[in-house]
């Protein structure tokens, strides 16, 4: 079956399809240095329902750990099947992976991070440990979420309000917030409190995270009710506004709700080089809804302005065209192009990984053109 059909992919770049067969793949996370054999592995993927999947150079998919929740995924999209493992990020010099999920206690559900060991190969898990836990959780959807190693090698975590609002501007409790801890769990002595972990508040349901090297900043993106998903620049000692307002110290947002999810910064070659700095956003949209729709299904790309507090341009990047429910969920770039998994592919338990990447022939003959064209009208 051709997958690549069904998107459309902006001018002057093509989609490859990856892999298929995934259950729910949320997030993408590529290994620092990537060896140069066929089962060497190139990218880690978070199953929603407990499983991470590690892609080989060879594209092989192999099953890094399972059963990494301690209850079952109701299945139930929209509504109480929309949480489990999310957050992934590897670890740049041990190869580690940091992890976030849910589990349950008793009746009730709480979040956590754990970081996990791996086998010589990289391509098991053979032990883990709990970084932070008891975190109080819903299983709808505003977890614990994203998982960053900043430029310090800090940790920062994404938590969301747990489905309750009231928390988010509560220090006396982490829903709503980022947190910033050592790699062991930790408070670190320099956080703007050095009793908390807490790094900034305000915060609704902030799914992804990436760290943006020019600046050394976290920027994230907030999924708001049912307007003002955001995208921010993460400052410490922050207050976000919510429950007040979504737009508070946010650089850009939709008036019409997106649902996005995760996001990353183009700063590698694996595209030209006017895309550098440029913000790539996957936009999920609603959970099941199939065929094309005005909300979401689509990888956005954002120029910000030199001094980051706003948006210069917004263009879409890869729009789903076909007819099933499949939707971007995780983006991440690698090597070669960006990365993202289609959570829910061109049927259930089928979700996909595809790329991006520059078509060389026809970024060629657009050049050409606008040379003749400038050439003609100056």
């Amino acid at each position: 079956m051709s997958f690549e059909k069904n998107w459309w992919v902006y001018p002057g770049f093509k989609i490859k399809h990856v892999t298929s067969g995934l259950k729910l793949p949320v997030n993408i996370a590529f290994v620092n240095n990537p060896g140069k054999n066929d089962n060497d592995p190139l990218f880690y993927v978070t199953e929603l329902y407990g499983q991470v999947k590690v892609i080989t150079r060879d594209y092989c998919v192999h099953t890094y750990a399972e059963k990494l929740l301690n209850y079952k995924g109701s299945g139930e999209f929209p509504g109480s099947g929309e949480s489990g493992l999310t957050g992934i990020c590897v670890e740049p010099e041990s190869g580690d992976l940091f992890l976030s999920m849910l589990y349950k206690e008793g009746k009730d559900f709480k979040g956590k991070v754990v970081r996990t060991m791996s086998s010589s190969d990289k391509l098991k898990m053979r032990d883990s440990k709990i970084i932070i836990d008891d975190i109080p959780s819903t299983t709808r959807a505003h977890q614990i979420q994203a998982v960053t190693i900043g430029p310090d090698k800090k940790l920062y975590v994404n938590i969301a309000d747990g489905g309750d609002w009231t928390k988010s501007q509560n220090e006396n409790d982490l829903r709503g917030k980022v947190l910033r801890l050592s790699q062991s769990g930790k408070i670190p002595w320099d956080n703007p409190d050095p009793s908390s972990p807490i790094y900034a508040k305000g915060f609704r349901n902030p799914f992804g995270a990436v760290w943006r090297k020019s600046d050394r900043s976290l920027y994230i993106a907030g999924n708001g009710p049912d307007n003002d998903d955001r995208i921010a620049r993460v400052k410490p000692y922050e207050n976000y506004g919510w429950p007040a307002t979504m737009r508070k110290n946010s650089i850009f947002w939709w008036h019409y709700c997106q649902a996005p999810t995760a996001i990353d910064f183009m700063q590698n070659a694996s595209f030209p080089p006017e895309y550098g700095g440029q913000l790539f956003v996957a936009l999920f949209g609603a959970a099941y809804q199939k065929g094309t729709s005005e909300k979401g299904k689509k990888i956005v790309k954002l120029q910000l302005n030199d001094d980051t507090t706003s948006v210069k341009s917004y263009d879409h990047f890869v729009v789903y065209k076909g007819k099933e429910a499949a939707s971007p969920c995780g983006l991440a770039f690698g090597p070669d192009g960006l990365y993202f998994s289609d959570l829910h592919g061109e049927k259930q338990g089928q979700g996909n990984i595809f790329k991006v990447v520059p078509d060389w022939d026809q970024l060629k003959e657009m050049r050409e053109k606008t040379e003749r064209y400038d050439k003609i009208w100056p």
